[in-house]
């Protein structure tokens, strides 16, 4: 079994100056549930590894690149709950390993190396299901993005309520579909208040990746009037970290709020922006989600001798 802390919601010590401006602004502290497994990656998982064991499956095979969070989580939560686990990695065997897929490996990941080309195989749902029956595994995506991810990441709105606006990083979506239909359907519970629904929390994302522009239109269809996506905080593409990002993470691990190269720094220092060119209101209450990942801190130089 594995055991998890409730999530907690503090208040984000904004290193803005802000003057008589007080606004309130929380952030949820995903990565407070589990040291290994934490964030919003075992609600990715939780759902799909109930559903492996109902269909009798012992091992999980997924993929991941060389500082994956998510196989990290995965290979953790396999061993607690007596799955073996297998995992397709973007990469070269005679490379030394990174200290992410040294730890997979210890807690019992097999790793298989290939190229970009085969990686490119990943999204081909016929090349998925191949390798599942191949391996005799149950196939759970990159990122655990399919629908028992998805349902699994709608339960992170039930921490969300009473915010005006929640803000949270994008990676493959999983994690912003599952937001963006939860909310929804209670903004349209006709056991809610009109007023209610008129004031329902906005869901604001920040895309880590750089060329996001297709998926967050993909994301965004039928929530164009309700929710936003942000394509120009990336900093220049998926693992890019600006001396600018490493200043703002020193800045918040003196407050005590780690935060992550990838994903949650970059979502920081996007609202930041946003909030000195004037675009929030300050009689708002704004929730930022910490979606983890900090095992990831390790793949920049700069920012791995300081690990929370």
């Amino acid at each position: 079994m594995i055991e998890f802390s409730k999530p907690q919601i503090e208040n984000l010590p904004l290193r803005l100056d802000l003057g008589s401006l007080k606004p309130k602004v929380d952030i949820l502290r995903l990565d407070k549930i589990h040291p290994l497994v934490s964030g919003n990656k075992w609600y990715k998982l939780k759902y799909n590894l109930e559903h492996a064991r109902e269909l009798g499956y012992q091992r999980i095979l997924s993929c991941g690149g060389p500082h994956s969070n998510h196989l990290h989580a995965l290979a953790c939560a396999g061993k607690a709950l007596g799955f073996s686990t297998r995992a397709f990695v973007r990469g070269y065997a005679h490379l030394p390993l990174t200290e992410t897929l040294l730890e997979c490996r210890e807690m019992g990941m097999e790793l298989i190396f290939v190229d970009k080309k085969t990686y490119v195989n990943r999204y081909e749902p016929s090349w998925c299901e191949q390798q599942a029956a191949r391996h005799k595994s149950y196939w759970v995506p990159e990122g655990g993005n399919n629908e028992l991810g998805i349902k699994g990441c709608a339960e992170i709105a039930q921490q969300c309520k009473g915010y005006g606006e929640v803000w949270m990083s994008i990676g493959s979506g999983c994690t912003f579909t599952g937001l963006a239909q939860n909310l929804m359907r209670d903004s349209s519970n006709s056991d809610v208040a009109n007023s209610d629904v008129a004031n329902a929390a906005k869901l604001k994302g920040v895309m880590a990746i750089k060329g996001g522009q297709a998926l967050a239109a993909s994301l965004l269809s039928g929530y164009e009037n309700q929710y936003a996506i942000n394509c120009d905080s990336h900093l220049g593409g998926f693992g890019k970290c600006p001396e600018e990002l490493i200043t703002l993470i020193n800045y918040y691990d003196a407050q005590g709020l780690p935060l992550d190269p990838v994903y949650t720094a970059k979502l920081v220092m996007a609202f930041e922006n946003e909030w000195r060119l004037g675009q929030l209101d300050p009689a708002k209450r704004y929730l930022l989600i910490h979606s983890g990942g900090l095992q990831g801190r390790r793949g920049v130089k700069a920012l791995s001798e300081n690990l929370p």
